[in-house]
């Protein structure tokens, strides 16, 4: 092999290694590790200690795009859907209503502050309305942030569905910018309602078709189902695209769909994608590290932080009441759903978009866009657990599932029940539950003690019952443990 193919493998091996190690940081002080990401990229390029030349925007672009798929889709899976059905309007109103008001703000003081023409400053205000997944889903994990359902399933829903506003409004100022005398706002409106419409039929749809499918293919390798959604969600997005649709959208509301469907090796499917999308975002961030060139940030830091303040402190809280004002949501409620609109990946992947079309001010914009995520993130993504404490919207959530080990047999998977006190089964033996021929209860744990039930072992409230079901039968035990 190649010499210099062997360097970019070991420079790259080396830099992932770095990056997870300082994510280390992350759990430590409370910096948001996307930030690390981009730290380590921004030290590894040119201008820093590494000195690898990179500018590349395109790839930059298709590198984004990829990983951002990827990361909705994986926020989708794990977001529950009953946790989100009841506040999806606030959800999309600041999805949609949110990030329109925020550009118009942001269009008014960029147009002030760097004295451009309002279609430019429109434009940039648009690139940064957005608040991103990758960052929102990040912290919360990395944090150990707990919060009310209602309140993280509104910033988890609207961090995975504003996306595609963004890009649509980004895109429509481009256009309006590069070509005015080709635009009309009849076909943009159009465009918008037919984007989202074919968007959501195709993500709910094939989410659905995906759990049948897998389901009924019965694979004998279960290695070979993440495969399948990693082809199912690349085809999706393209396939949404080809057709006018939004494919941001539909990967979202795919993972979405399935997350409460019941399908074979779902736990399995949930931990690789899950890595995958951790992945994606440390590929992406490095990647976005090494574009940009911290010797052309300094010029910009002083209108930088104006209009990064701007953002923070006065478009995202304006635009975050006037989305919820009409929900019945306490001030200091709003207030942090306001402080929890993170910036991160996509606007600059957005901002990629100036450097390929060759927009005017194109580097400028892209380098204000990447200092403001850098601002969004020091400032909202280290104090998110502070602002949790002070507004009051913490709340301590349900156990997780719990599973001492894992099934590696191709027909049959684990599956455990927490038994409650209206639980039907309290009080029966093993033998009383008149389980069908195929399935086996393997393991109780009861006290924070695990052991093996015999056939009168009786069934006591706060157990955790496991059994091994082949997958044709998990319905059935679904149906006898829900009673």
């Amino acid at each position: 092999m190649d010499k210099s193919v062997l360097q970019i493998m070991l420079g790259l091996g080396i830099l992932l290694v770095i990056s997870v190690f300082a994510s280390k940081t992350s759990a430590r002080y409370g910096i948001p590790v996307l930030l690390i990401f981009i730290g380590v990229g921004a030290l590894s390029g040119s201008d820093g200690v590494g000195g690898i030349f990179f500018d590349d925007a395109s790839t930059t672009q298709v590198l984004g795009i990829v990983a951002l798929i990827f990361i909705l889709f994986s926020g989708g899976l794990s977001t529950s859907i009953k946790i989100v059905k009841p506040v999806w309007r606030e959800g999309v109103t600041l999805a949609v209503v949110g990030v329109l008001l925020s550009t118009v703000i942001m269009a008014l003081i960029i147009h002030y502050v760097m004295d451009w023409n309002w279609v430019p400053s429109a434009l940039l205000g648009a690139t940064i309305s957005s608040t991103d997944a990758a960052a929102v889903f990040g912290i919360f994990k990395t944090q150990k942030l707990q919060l009310r359902s209602k309140i993280q399933a509104i910033l988890e829903l609207e961090s995975g569905s504003n996306d595609p506003m963004a890009v649509f409004l980004t895109l429509s100022l481009i256009q309006l910018y590069m070509g005015p005398e080709h635009f009309s706002w009849f076909a943009i409106v159009r465009s918008f309602f037919i984007q989202m419409s074919l968007g959501a039929i195709a993500g709910w749809g094939m989410g659905k078709i995906l759990v049948r499918l897998i389901n009924w293919l019965d694979l004998e390798f279960e290695g070979l189902y993440p495969v399948l959604t990693v082809a199912f969600v690349l085809c999706l997005y393209s396939l949404t695209e080809f057709s006018g649709g939004n494919g941001f959208l539909s990967v979202y509301l795919a993972g979405l769909t399935m997350s409460e469907e019941k399908y074979f090796s779902k736990k399995t499917l949930n931990v690789f994608h899950d890595g995958l999308a951790w992945l994606m975002q440390v590929a992406m961030f490095l990647t976005m590290g090494l574009l940009v060139y911290p010797s052309e940030i300094t010029p910009i830091m002083g209108n930088g932080v104006i209009i990064a303040f701007g953002l923070i402190f006065l478009a995202r809280p304006l635009s975050t009441y006037v989305s919820l004002v009409f929900f019945k949501y306490s001030l200091k409620e709003i207030l942090f759903l306001s402080w929890g609109g993170l910036r991160g990946a996509v606007p600059i992947i957005l901002a990629t978009y100036f450097l390929v079309s060759d927009v005017p001010l194109s580097k400028t914009m892209f380098n204000l866009v990447f200092f403001i995520v850098v601002v969004s993130m020091l400032i909202q993504g280290t104090s998110l657990k502070l602002m949790a404490q002070l507004t009051k919207v913490q709340e301590f959530l349900p156990e997780k599932k719990w599973l001492p080990f894992k099934s590696h047999m191709s027909h049959n998977e684990f599956i455990e029940f927490d038994i409650t006190e209206k639980s039907g089964q309290v009080g029966k033996s093993v033998l009383e539950l008149q389980l069908p021929q195929g399935v086996l209860v393997v393991l109780i744990r009861r006290f924070d003690k695990d052991f093996i039930p015999r056939g009168n072992t009786q069934i006591e409230h706060g157990d955790k019952v496991v059994c091994l079901a082949s997958k044709d039968l998990i319905p059935v035990v679904e149906t006898i443990f829900s009673l």
